[in-house]
């Protein structure tokens, strides 16, 4: 059999110069003891995401088709359809050309193996489910399969409920896609994967080209255990789109993702929730721990452009950035950093990493975005049950690794950060949100405009956050409408020195009653340090590596360019630096 080669999971490598927490960095938080800590030194290096290159042989499925029941009866063909009307296990073998497979088992559970089937349809969904409790399709190890929706029709906004908008469409039911085989889903004009309720993918090699959604569940989406899912699509890649609660009280339009390695390639969204996006590590019954790795490109950046999708299996290519790290929207070294641009460039449509409503939790994975939009977003629009949406951002734990032609991350509501490892390196603001709370972990940001900008409030407690701008021009590398209250933690921060746009700015008071705080560049007077020592350095503004010692704790950081000014040291007693 023919075979070629797809790159799956995302993929090339991506030269950026970007500023990093090191991998062997021990806590940042503040230590105030007598005895000097070494803190984490924020150094140059590569930003990229995971690679794994896979083997598939293309669509050379012959044979005649066969339905076959659990007891061994073959299910009969009725004009190219062959229906399933009762629970149990089926199996399909063989090429079905123009034909569906039609299911309709009222409170039943129907699990379909798929043991090397390449089915296809130009007029319907070539697997429609009216109706059945759970259907479970299972790609059989070491199999290959196939299904590909020809049809020529839009069917996105269709009313007529017995076409189908999907090559895989379940109209009332669960979804469970599983397996340990390969299935590859084509789509040319209308969405991959589609579940009216809930959809699972658990463990199989899932690869989806679609002309409009990749994965859509209305109700829920849950990855699980360890797929290997690769999305080509030309709207969505992972989608809910109902935040009603249920009859039974429960609220629906989550996206859970849990294990697994995913490469998202879309023309809009890569990942987007009508209620929230939870991401984080889980462990199985047998003890087994499974932890995501997601790569996410959108709009320019993804390897689907000009809204166009060949069908050839060959040329199925899951390997982004289309725009390469030179290419529109610019950044750190492609273009960005002319100094307080006022508008970013992004998508005319969303064009989003991660995108939901009411909040986005991320506690454990690998997450690496280069969005032509924000890198993560929350919306606070109302929700299908009339309560306005919080638009909340909780970071507990994991590495994120962004690069955004708009904001890094942003939030409507409040951006909270307690853990993990945070590095923006491309974006036109680095974080944004109404209210901003850094309490632990490491984040790291490069900002075209503002490096953290709120509306209402910064709150820094723990932590380490480290702030690049522009020298020149309208940057502020820390700036709040409100109020900046630090109360522990380490701020570095840059900006041009001049009073119009400052490292650390706010219209309302600046606080530091703990931490340590650098600031490079213009230092405010609206600041106050209540029982803190302030420490003015004559070194430190140009480029390249400095030690600050103070408070007990050496803290190495990196200028990427010179700043004009001086380096001022807010800790809790005198500073030098080396």
């Amino acid at each position: 059999m023919k075979k070629y080669s797809i790159i799956i999971l995302a993929i090339m490598l991506i030269t950026v110069f970007v500023f990093v927490g090191c991998a062997e960095a021990t806590s940042a938080n503040t230590n105030t003891s007598k005895s000097q800590s070494s803190t984490p030194s924020i150094s140059i290096q590569d930003v990229e995401g995971s690679t794994q290159e896979i083997e598939i042989e293309e669509d050379e499925i012959s044979g005649d088709f066969s339905l076959i029941d659990e007891n061994g009866t073959a299910i009969e063909a009725v004009n190219g359809v062959y229906t399933i009307t009762a629970a149990g296990t089926y199996t399909a073998s063989g090429k079905l050309e123009n034909g569906q497979i039609y299911i309709n088992a009222s409170d039943c559970e129907v699990e379909l193996v798929l043991e090397n089937v390449s089915i296809s349809s130009s007029s319907v969904s070539p697997i429609f489910v009216e109706d059945c409790d759970k259907v479970t399709i299972k790609a059989k190890k070491e199999t290959l399969n196939y299904i590909y929706d020809l049809r020529t029709v839009d069917y996105s906004e269709t009313t007529d409920e017995t076409i189908g908008d999907s090559a895989i469409f379940v109209k009332n039911g669960n979804l469970k896609v599983s397996g340990k085989g390969t299935l590859t889903v084509t789509s040319t004009h209308n969405s991959g994967i589609h579940g009216k309720d809930n959809v699972t993918v658990q463990n199989l090699t899932l690869l989806v080209k679609a002309m409009d959604n990749g994965i859509k569940g209305n109700d829920k989406v849950t990855i699980e255990e360890d797929p290997t899912i690769g999305i080509v699509c030309g709207n969505n890649g992972i989608r809910t789109s109902n935040s009603e609660i249920s009859s039974k009280g429960n609220q629906q339009g989550y996206i859970y993702i849990l294990g697994g390695t995913i490469t998202i390639n879309s023309y809009g969204d890569g990942i987007d929730a009508a209620y929230a996006v939870e991401i984080s590590s889980s462990t199985d019954e047998d003890g087994n721990t499974y932890t995501p790795v997601i790569d996410i490109y959108t709009n320019i950046y993804s390897s689907y452009s000009n809204n166009s999708l060949s069908t050839s299996e060959e040329s199925l290519s899951l390997a982004g950035p289309g725009g390469g790290y030179m290419g529109p929207g610019g950044g750190f070294m492609g273009g960005g950093f002319s100094g307080g641009t006022s508008q970013a460039a992004k998508a005319e449509d969303s064009a989003k990493g991660i995108k939901a409503n009411e909040y986005i939790k991320i506690s454990d994975g690998t997450i690496f975005t280069y969005t032509y939009d924000d890198g993560l977003h929350t919306n606070n629009d109302t929700l299908d049950s009339g309560v306005k949406a919080s638009a909340n951002i909780y970071i507990e734990g994991g590495t994120l690794k962004i690069k955004a032609s708009d904001d890094g991350i942003h939030a409507d509501g409040t951006l909270n950060i307690s853990g993990g490892s945070v590095v923006v390196s491309e974006s036109h603001e680095g974080l944004e949100g109404k209210i901003i709370n850094i309490s632990g972990g490491e984040v790291a940001v490069c900002g075209d405009d503002d490096g953290v900008n709120a509306s209402s409030q910064i709150n820094i407690s723990g932590g380490r956050l480290d702030v690049t701008v522009s020298a020149n021009g309208d940057t502020d590398g820390v700036d709040s409408n409100g109020t900046v209250t630090i109360t522990g933690g380490i701020l570095i921060t840059r900006g041009p020195n001049q009073e119009m746009a400052s490292p650390l700015d706010a219209d309302g008071s600046i606080t530091i009653s703990g931490g340590t705080v650098i600031v490079i560049g213009y230092f405010s007077n609206a600041i106050r340090y209540s029982s803190m020592t302030k420490t003015t350095l004559s070194k430190g503004t140009a480029s390249g590596t400095f030690t600050v010692t103070a408070g007990g704790q050496s803290i190495t950081y990196n200028n990427a360019s010179s700043y004009s000014g001086s380096v001022t040291v807010i800790s809790t007693s005198t500073a030098t630096i080396q």
